[in-house]
Order: structure tokens, then sequence, then C-alpha cells
């Protein structure tokens, strides 16, 4: 199954790792290094012109044979909250 990021992004469902809150509290610093890296790795996308409230990461399980020399996640920004995130991904898991 696939889960519907926001913004016309969609990800394969089993290559999720996670799905992070941004949302209220301040992030952590460990959590920002994170974000900045995968920055500057260019593995982060931005899913939507809104600001991001949660972020997923996600590493291809089936990928190219070109994919899987690099290994990379994908960082996904997301304007949706974690909550409508992970309703989203138990609808499409059922």
């Amino acid at each position: 199954m696939f889960l519907h990021a926001g913004a016309g992004t969609v990800v394969r469902g089993e290559d999720i790792i996670g799905i992070f809150d941004l949302d209220g509290k301040i992030t952590t610093a460990d959590t920002a290094a994170f974000l900045r890296r995968a920055e500057k790795d260019h593995v982060a996308e931005l899913a939507g012109d809104d600001l991001p409230k949660c972020f997923l990461v996600a590493v291809p399980k089936k990928c190219s044979r070109r994919m899987r020399r690099k290994k990379r996640c994908r960082v996904i920004l997301s304007h949706l909250s974690t909550a409508a995130l992970g309703g989203r991904a138990a609808v499409s898991l059922i």
C-alpha cells in the first residue's frame, strides 16, 4: 500500500521507518542535526508549501540497482500532523 504524505507526495507503506512530530515543542538538537544532514545530502523533500508539522523517514526495500548502491533514505517534511498520517497509514494497512 501507499501513503499520501500531502501535496502529491506518495510513499510506499513498507518503506516507512517512522513518522516524527515537529509540531508544538521545540525539537531536540539531535533531530535538528538529522534534518540539517538530510538537507545537505539532498534527501529531504517538502510535501507542500505550508510549515511542516512532521516528517517521515523512508528507506526503499525494493529499488533499482542504482538506488541499492546509494542506500539512500528519503526524509519527507509534511504539513499534515502525525495523527493524520498515522490514521492514513492504519487505513491503508487494513
